[in-house]
């Protein structure tokens, strides 16, 4: 009989399944009784109760069930995940927690519809799931969708984390985007974006941000100022319509630098 890996945590968010063998999400929740709560806390303000939000690349779900917390019953999550495994414990996280105003999608969001593959993960030895990509060897498929796909009635807020795909994702999502004018934040890979993804959102009217997210929290849920997490900050960037002439203290990625 196979090993059991998941278990159940209490968090900041609700209670929590997750896979004791993710090393870092996993461990994190165990831990602390969150994830990337930095990143919550800055965005935060930028929530509007009622509102509606869209989570790209959800994982098990931390910040799909902030938002739900956020937006309130009168407003909507849209979460998507693409690892078929883990979206199971996303459901699971969304079911626990009664958000009843949560959709979540087993789906790859990209640039056009078609098939994504993504490599063979052994769920039930010690990895960082949280870094599984898409395959260009192989592995299994999945269904990919763009946003502009789908009918959304309108979006206040897109965050994205897709392990290097997040260009793809704006590429896929231009409609969208130019209709609703949602805030944006996505994880920013310099090396592997190339400055392309902050260049696709200035040309859609936007300023970017850079943020820089710490990911140990000392004021953690659970208490624990034990830090696994070291110095190691994600980075990100916040993307504003320079319609919504919204102050941002974090400092602004000029478009000099993309020339």
């Amino acid at each position: 009989m196979a090993q059991r890996h998941n278990r159940f945590t209490d968090t900041r968010y609700g209670k929590m399944l997750y896979n004791q063998n993710d090393y870092i999400l996993g461990k994190s929740l165990e831990q602390y009784g969150e994830w990337s709560q930095s990143e919550m806390d800055f965005l935060s303000a930028y929530i509007p109760y009622g509102g509606v939000c869209i989570d790209v690349g959800a994982n098990v779900g931390t910040h799909t069930l902030f938002f739900a917390n956020a937006v309130g019953p009168q407003g909507s999550v849209i979460a998507f995940e693409p690892q078929p495994i883990i979206f199971y414990l996303l459901c699971a996280n969304i079911a626990l927690n009664e958000h009843f105003h949560v959709s979540a999608s087993n789906v790859a969001i990209s640039s056009s519809s078609g098939l994504i593959h993504f490599p063979y993960v052994d769920y039930q030895n010690p990895y960082n799931f949280g870094l599984v990509g898409m395959s260009a060897e192989g592995g299994y498929p999945v269904q990919s969708r763009a946003l502009d796909d789908y009918g959304f009635a309108s979006i206040d807020l897109i965050k994205i984390d897709v392990e290097g795909s997040e260009p793809e994702v704006i590429m896929g999502a231009v409609r969208c985007i130019e209709k609703f004018q949602p805030l944006i934040y996505s994880e920013y890979h310099p090396t592997v974006h190339s400055q392309n993804l902050a260049k696709l959102i200035q040309e859609l009217g936007y300023d970017v941000y850079l943020h820089h997210a710490v990911s140990f929290n000392p004021e953690n849920f659970k208490g624990d100022r034990t830090n696994f997490h070291g110095d190691y900050q994600e980075t990100n960037v916040f993307c504003v319509p320079k319609s919504k002439n919204l102050a941002v203290d974090l400092p602004k990625m000029e478009e000099w630098k993309f020339l």
